[in-house]
């Protein structure tokens, strides 16, 4: 389905778009500040100034609109993090890259990362009637395989299981938009320094004996 056009496939004018994206805005913001499970409907369009009525004029209900959340969240991620990404060169660059454009779009947006925390901690995608929580998995951690494959295969990186380490990956970085829930003034510098400086360590190629005598 094209992004501008509804459940008919009709397309939506942009009075409707923009309406939309002020839903999400007000979605985002809310579960931020309550939790997905009190982030009702009515909370939301108090919030974004509507009636609940006129939300349901553009969304089915909350799963739809959970669904636009997500979506909305990680594409924008993704559009800020590919080009800062592949303007590396390298595997080992494209890393440290994948992990500072990660956290500098938390800082960006820090009220949408811990929407999305609040909503996959919550249940929000066993929620979502279309939803494949394994198949979301995948989707996360399919770029980190690929960058790790390829570090092996040009020598930068050991060897080790390209899941494993991804999921490694993810955990680390998905730990901050939890500690930003609790601590707005998070130092997200120290903690790139520290994330880049592990991962560094446990990807770097180890020394065979002889290099080492």
């Amino acid at each position: 389905m094209l992004p501008n056009s509804d459940r008919d496939g009709q397309s939506r004018s942009f009075i409707e778009e923009a309406r939309r994206a002020q839903i999400v805005t007000a979605a985002v913001e809310t579960i931020a500040e309550v939790g997905y499970h009190r982030a009702s409907m009515g909370r939301i369009g108090t919030r974004a100034g509507i009636s609940r009525g006129l939300i349901s004029y553009h969304f089915a209900g909350k799963s739809e609109l959970i669904s636009q959340v997500i979506t909305t969240v990680y594409s924008d991620a993704a559009a800020f993090m590919t080009p800062v990404i592949d303007a590396e060169a390298t595997p080992a660059g494209q890393l440290r890259a994948y992990i500072g454009s990660n956290l500098e779009y938390m800082r960006a947006y820090p009220a949408r990362m811990v929407a999305i925390v609040e909503i996959l901690t919550g249940g929000g995608l066993a929620d979502l009637p279309d939803a494949d929580p394994a198949e979301f998995d995948r989707q996360m951690l399919l770029p980190l395989e690929q960058l790790f494959a390829a570090g092996q295969a040009s020598g930068e990186f050991r060897d080790f299981d390209v899941t494993v380490m991804a999921r490694i990956v993810r955990s680390a970085i998905d730990l901050v938009p939890t500690a930003l829930s609790r601590d707005p003034d998070l130092d997200i510098d120290r903690y790139l320094r520290e994330i880049t400086t592990a991962l560094d360590h446990a990807t770097r190629p180890v020394p065979s004996t002889s290099e080492e005598t």
